[in-house]
């Protein structure tokens, strides 16, 4: 026997249809303001948890490039501060040449050492840049100088300052200060001082022994900078690297969660389409009657 198919029954059938079609609609529409097929877990668990995985590595990826960026920033401070001290040296090389050929007089002498004392004064400037608050030459410590200026002693604690660039590479991205200026009375401050000193008293002999001294720190300024440019040669390894895995990872979490817009777009106008002839449909078909009106 056929059940009796009462008003009710076809309101309760209408109404669930028409909510089936809005929330189909309103899945299309979400997609659309989200550029992503997949809004929460439970729309497909598989793709979610590739999502999350790939979402974890594109993090990672973009951390790499903060680092290298990071690195960068400490290699071009040191390099700049250490292409100007030796420009420093070398002027002061070639100035104290000119004091030892004993052609100067006091007066002459005295020119050439006040133009030291500025020598020493700009690279103890230079051996105490920062990098965002930090000496570079002072190893791991946050110290903001790392050489006193009155007793040249370092804070440099021989510290490597270490970024991970790329998955596997860990670098070290600072020079130490201690072995390009040394450390207190071996610094190469207290040595300019000294020069001063015996350009001053036209002491040939220091004047000497200080034209041997400026040239190893000349030296190991230099060896520092080549340091410092194979070290950018490798972040710009690094660089590339992370460029083409990051553009990787993100195609890949593209094909798990993205959306082809134009089929989404052309979907959502369609069931948009289809849920507006439904509310009109039932609303033709169930019309309200006196009974309505009497329960």
């Amino acid at each position: 026997m056929l059940g009796r198919v009462t008003q009710r029954s076809i309101a309760t059938s209408s109404l669930t249809n028409l909510q089936n079609a809005q929330a189909r609609t309103a899945k299309l529409q979400e997609q659309l303001s989200s550029g992503k097929t997949l809004s929460k877990g439970s729309d497909d668990s598989v793709r979610a948890a590739a999502a999350l995985r790939l979402n974890d590595q594109v993090a990672v990826s973009a951390e790499h490039e903060r680092n290298v960026t990071d690195a960068r920033g400490w290699t071009s401070v040191q390099e700049g501060a250490l292409d100007a001290v030796v420009d420093a040296l070398q002027s002061a090389h070639a100035r104290l040449v000119q004091a030892g050929n004993g052609a100067l007089d006091a007066k002459g002498r005295a020119a050439i050492a006040a133009e030291l004392a500025e020598v020493k004064n700009t690279v103890l400037g230079k051996a105490n840049t920062q990098h965002q608050g930090r000496a570079v030459f002072a190893g791991t410590t946050d110290s903001a100088v790392a050489f006193d200026p009155a007793s040249y002693a370092t804070t440099d604690d021989g510290g490597a300052v270490r970024r991970t660039v790329s998955p596997g590479v860990d670098m070290t991205v600072n020079v130490n200060g201690s072995t390009v200026f040394g450390d207190g009375a071996t610094s190469l401050f207290k040595e300019l001082d000294d020069l001063v000193a015996a350009v001053t008293g036209n002491d040939t002999a220091a004047m000497a022994q200080g034209l041997t001294t400026l040239q190893g720190r000349i030296t190991k300024a230099t060896n520092a900078m080549a340091t410092i440019g194979a070290r950018d040669n490798q972040l710009t390894l690094a660089e590339d690297a992370n460029r083409a895995h990051g553009a990787f990872l993100t195609q890949q979490l593209d094909d798990v969660e993205g959306l082809d817009m134009a089929k989404a777009f052309v979907d959502f106008n369609l069931q948009n389409v289809a849920y507006q002839a439904a509310l009109a449909s039932t609303a033709k078909v169930i019309q309200p009657t006196l009974m309505d009106f009497l329960r």
